[in-house]
């Protein structure tokens, strides 16, 4: 009888190598909140209490069908595949109702919004030869060290002519816009720097759609601005990571306080220190 061989104890496992802790990551809104109040960037980001106070608002809702609307737009081949019809048709599989005031006001954003799709679309018609869509609703990433800079770009396109990059902004609520206007958006700087560090080769400018309006303008920094921008950004970050947002307490900001969410969490404090707040903030009881 032939002996059986016994099976080899198996190999210890190697422990699994400790995972780098992740780097945080900081988008447009997050430092353009730090920047308007760190109390707003505290309930948000640190205490992370949004969802107690935020609610649906009819812009919004209006905003993200119409963003939606057009990524599906883009991505099914533009003006050259899809009619202006089908277009406005699509916003029906898209449309947000919440947030409305009513059923008559919904209506009318409605109508709006088929109106400003037809108007993109005849404008997309005459871009056709000059442009092809890159990428859309796409998050770009750029490590800078102590964190990574963030945003998510409604949508790029290339130029036919000279291979570059325009990133193109939605803003459904604007009739109008300058260039001005495009060069002082800190979201357009920042998607400019993340385009240009991510493809260096290109040219990169930046385009805001005013979709009510049916309007754009563009403009683009230079190899030299977004350098300063990106030192700028860095030390804004390292503010963000070094500070004690534990001792941050509201403070009464006419420019910020009467539009956002978190005033109600704001102004129980403030009568718990007897704060003659609505002066201050220029409201009245």
């Amino acid at each position: 009888m032939t002996d059986v061989p016994k099976p080899k104890p198996p190999r210890p496992k190697k422990p699994a190598a400790p995972r780098k802790p992740r780097k945080p990551e900081f988008s447009p809104t997050r430092i353009k909140t730090f920047l308007s109040c760190p109390m707003m960037y505290r309930l948000e980001y640190v205490d992370k209490v949004g969802r107690f106070y935020h609610r649906s608002r009819a812009g919004f809702s209006f905003g993200t069908s119409l963003h939606s609307t057009l990524q599906n737009f883009h991505e099914a081949g533009g003006a050259a595949a899809v009619t202006p019809e089908e277009l406005v048709t699509r916003l029906d599989q898209d449309w947000i109702p919440q947030g409305y005031a009513s059923a008559e006001q919904e209506q009318e954003h409605r109508v709006e919004a088929a109106q400003i799709l037809t108007t993109y679309h005849a404008l997309a018609a005459e871009r056709a030869d000059l442009t092809q869509t890159f990428l859309t609703e796409k998050m770009l990433k750029y490590d800078m060290g102590e964190f990574v800079l963030t945003g998510r770009i409604d949508r790029i396109d290339e130029h036919l002519s000279d291979g570059a990059l325009e990133i193109v902004d939605y803003k459904s609520g604007r009739m109008s816009v300058t260039e001005e206007d495009v060069k002082s958006a800190l979201a357009m700087s920042i998607y400019q720097l993340l385009a240009k560090r991510n493809n260096p080769e290109r040219r990169v400018l930046a385009t805001i759609h005013a979709l009510r309006g049916g309007v754009t303008a563009s403009t683009s920094y230079s190899d030299e601005e977004l350098n300063d921008l990106e030192d700028d950004l860095r030390g804004i970050g390292l503010m963000i990571l070094e500070k004690d947002f534990e001792s941050v307490r509201p403070e009464p900001l006419p420019d910020v306080c009467p539009w956002c969410d978190f005033l109600p969490a704001c102004t129980r404090y403030w009568r718990s220190q007897r704060r003659d707040y609505l002066s201050e903030l220029g409201l009245e009881e």
